[in-house]
């Protein structure tokens, strides 16, 4: 456990300065991107659905994140021939998985706060002093639980090229074919089952649960979303195709 914690931290000393050479790109795509949804969809919705967008605002930019741009960054590594330097270490995959979801961190929370900060400001969404570390924490449980669908296109992508075109798509239905901006219970019944199969529509039950003091919801989500994250590890451990490319 202490040399993968020490390895994780090397990696992401090396990994944190490429992030850094292209913080502008990331603001403007994972921060902008998403907030001018969040002012769009405010101004039409009912007022009493309007918590909901800011969370699905939240959840665009963690989708974004952790699936789109980890992907792209093991994309880029890849044309830079930098993912053969990492395949010829012996370190774990969750080291370097880790490593790039950590570099990326400091922004996806930095966009949900400012997010959340509009929701306040702009739509009057009430959040409650007490429940911002519990929502933080919430937040990191729904990152965590992204990390192996990012890991998988990544890995399992052939070229730069490809990787960026699936995880676009993933992305996008992720975003928009997933009940984050509305309530799951506004989906058909059949189309229920397949938007809780994805975790970022748990992570809109947990965060939406957290701001409305449900905590039946909150309890489901969080025991579904640690599976979830719990399973991403696993399989980002066993390396498919860690060592094939």
């Amino acid at each position: 456990m202490t040399s993968t914690l020490r390895q994780t931290g090397i990696a992401l000393q090396m990994v944190f300065r490429t992030t850094m050479r292209e913080i502008g790109l990331i603001l403007a795509f994972v921060v902008l991107f998403p907030l001018a949804f969040l002012f769009f969809l405010g101004a039409i919705v009912q007022p009493g659905l309007r918590t909901q967008v800011v969370v699905g605002a939240v959840m665009m930019e963690t989708a974004l994140l952790n699936v789109n741009v980890l992907a792209q960054s093991m994309g880029a590594d890849k044309e830079s021939k930098q993912y053969d330097l990492w395949v010829s270490l012996p370190v774990s995959p969750i080291v370097y998985v880790t490593a790039l979801a950590v570099s990326l961190l400091p922004f996806s929370l930095l966009s949900a706060v400012l997010t959340i900060g509009v929701g306040v400001l702009a739509f009057g969404v009430t959040i409650p002093l007490a429940v911002v570390p519990v929502l933080f924490l919430g937040f990191l449980l729904v990152w965590a639980s992204t990390l192996g669908i990012g890991f998988a296109i990544g890995v399992f992508g052939r070229t730069p090229r490809q990787i960026n075109q699936v995880a676009q798509f993933v992305g996008i239905v992720m975003t928009f074919f997933a009940p984050v901006f509305y309530p799951v219970s506004f989906l058909p019944l059949p189309l229920r089952a397949i938007a809780y199969a994805w975790p970022i529509t748990w992570g809109t039950v947990l965060l939406t649960g957290l701001l409305s003091s449900n905590a039946t919801s909150v309890l489901e989500a969080t025991v579904v979303l640690t599976a979830f994250a719990v399973a991403s590890l696993v399989f980002i451990g066993r390396g498919i195709r860690w060592r094939e490319v």
